[in-house]
């Protein structure tokens, strides 16, 4: 008997239409042999036409180019953080802050003018994150004092953060060398004494509270003066433990308000 050669589809509404019409061709052909082969066939193929489909993944949505934009700065300011800390503002190479976030150098600079505003993106970006931090806190509690109670842990966790320690070192450094840095630094320096003035202020209007100066002066020693600890810390290590720091932090913030 003639052999007979069974030509493969893939497996889908078509494929299925082909396959019967082989199966169909091949009756005329050599009936005698080829119709129980033609019936296994076709019922693979009813049997595999359906589970196919239940398992098929939907297409990912394609990303706006906004969208990819702000997912591409995203990366970067993760990546060039880390190269800051480790590397300071001073050794980080733009470039290979750019290869290690998985782009090319144009992608960087596309997006960037350069490693001192990738810096200051970095900067802002913490800044923003702290500030939404603060401002959750107060408005999930509504007892003044415990608020103030929540205020003083919250700055201690900040200042002696040891990447906001070494971030915002950076931001003096460069602040004292570079007059971009420096009207970035006067900037954001204004803004936080605006905006925890307005917090230190709210909280002040209760009777449980005790403000012995300004809210805005308030803000401007404890951002200041407690950032000198935490960096003093850092370089002593051993001699000026972490839990030391945050009792003379706590002391501080004590001495200049206090809730009844």
């Amino acid at each position: 008997m003639e052999s007979t050669a069974i030509i493969s589809y893939p497996v889908s509404g078509y494929g299925l239409f082909i396959g019967l019409g082989l199966c169909q061709y091949l009756i005329d052909r050599d009936a005698p042999t080829s119709v129980g082969r033609c019936e296994k066939r076709e019922k693979r193929l009813e049997g595999a036409k359906y589970p196919m489909s239940k398992t098929m993944s939907k297409p990912r949505k394609r990303l706006t180019r906004e969208e990819s934009r702000a997912q591409t700065r995203a990366t970067l300011i993760a990546v060039g953080k880390q190269h800051f800390l480790r590397y300071g503002l001073g050794g980080a190479v733009a470039e290979k802050i750019a290869e290690d976030a998985g782009y090319s150098r144009g992608a960087l600079y596309s997006n960037f003018d350069g490693k001192e505003e990738l810096f200051l993106a970095v900067i802002r970006e913490e800044q923003n994150r702290r500030v939404e931090a603060f401002h959750s806190m107060f408005k999930e509690e509504p007892s003044a004092k415990e608020r103030l109670r929540k205020m003083r842990d919250a700055i201690a966790d900040l200042v002696t953060d040891p990447d906001w320690i070494v971030l915002r070192a950076e931001f003096e450094a460069g602040a004292l060398r570079n007059e971009r840095i420096r009207r970035t630094f006067v900037e954001v320096h204004r803004e936080q004494v605006r905006d925890g003035g307005n917090l230190i202020r709210n909280l002040a209007r209760s009777s449980e509270i005790r403000l012995d100066v300004k809210p805005n002066e308030f803000i401007m020693i404890i951002l200041n003066l407690t950032h000198g600890l935490a960096v003093t810390q850092k370089i002593l290590g051993a001699e000026l433990s972490p839990k030391g720091t945050r009792h003379l932090i706590h002391s501080l913030f004590d001495h200049l308000i206090q809730s009844s």
